[in-house]
């Protein structure tokens, strides 16, 4: 199939009268030897079902949609639907989905026979909330391949003490294997990106690291502790869940976890003890209770 190279992704926009969207965060990858490292990551076969997250002018499709059974190419762009359809319109295996990738609800994915792959050259300022869509679904995502702003990649992949350790660095720790495989250069894109760019490989996991138990409760709880994330803990959980310093203390000193630690410095499976910590004591007056 033809790759849209520069000029000619220029050409065809031109002739259709379109204009790119930056409010989309329309980025098309127009460089094939990029295009082909992207894809190289992503470990295609004949049985793979893919799931790719704005496709745009197609220019990763066309690079694997003869390699795999089945494509699911999710478009909020009627402009670009138009293009996809008539690109694609001779393959069979390509189904277009007109709506937002993060508002399809979990019955469709449901459907879905067996786990699929993801593959997204994502709208950066949506990297995050696809980050945690996918580790949601997680059961039915085999692999992820996601190019994003590097300080986007750079928090996916985060370890304690870091700067970029946060909520999302935490459960993707727990839920997957994430990885940065590339580097990407400016001049792969169209419009070329203010930013640096990276390609992400994610894999989630047979079983999570922590078998997290009031699963929901602890994705909301992440963010409220990581908000003093450089305060001490005793501070933060009497300032957040109204716990008497003296009483975590006690608590924590049983799980081993001084309480003039720093939020930041703390491992997964140390931020989960203080989950449990306060679910505890605190129950269904705060909130900490599976409600669902």
């Amino acid at each position: 199939m033809e790759f849209l190279t520069l000029h000619k992704s220029l050409a065809l926009l031109q002739a259709r009268g379109i204009n790119v969207k930056k409010y989309l965060g329309q980025h098309f990858v127009v460089d094939r030897n990029g295009r082909d490292k992207i894809l190289s990551f992503a470990d295609l076969s004949e049985e793979d079902i893919v799931v790719e997250i704005g496709p745009g002018l197609g220019g990763l499709t066309d690079g694997y949609i003869e390699k795999v059974r089945q494509v699911y190419g999710f478009e909020i762009d009627p402009e670009f639907c138009s293009i996809l359809r008539e690109r694609f319109s001779g393959c069979r295996n390509f189904h277009l989905i007109e709506k937002d990738f993060l508002e399809v609800p979990d019955q469709w994915w449901k459907g879905l026979p067996g786990r699929v792959k993801v593959i997204g050259n994502t709208p950066y300022y949506i990297s995050s909330p696809i980050a945690f869509r996918i580790l949601k679904l997680q059961r039915k995502i085999k692999l992820a391949l996601l190019t994003v702003q590097k300080e986007v990649g750079e928090r996916f992949t985060a370890v304690p003490c870091s700067k970029n350790y946060g909520v999302i660095s935490v459960l993707m720790s727990i839920y997957a294997d994430a990885k940065i495989c590339y580097s990407l250069k400016r001049e792969v894109f169209f419009p070329k990106p203010e930013v640096n760019s990276v390609v992400v490989k994610i894999v989630p996991l047979e079983e999570p690291r922590i078998d997290v138990e009031f699963e929901r409760n602890f994705w909301e709880f992440l963010p409220l502790i990581f908000s003093f994330r450089r305060k001490k803990l005793s501070n933060v959980v009497n300032k957040i869940f109204k716990m008497e310093k003296e009483v975590f203390k006690r608590a924590a000193d049983r799980e081993e976890i001084s309480p003039d630690d720093r939020v930041e410095d703390l491992t997964p499976e140390a931020i989960y003890k203080i989950f449990k910590i306060i679910t505890l004591k605190q129950g269904e007056k705060h909130g900490y209770v599976d409600r669902y």
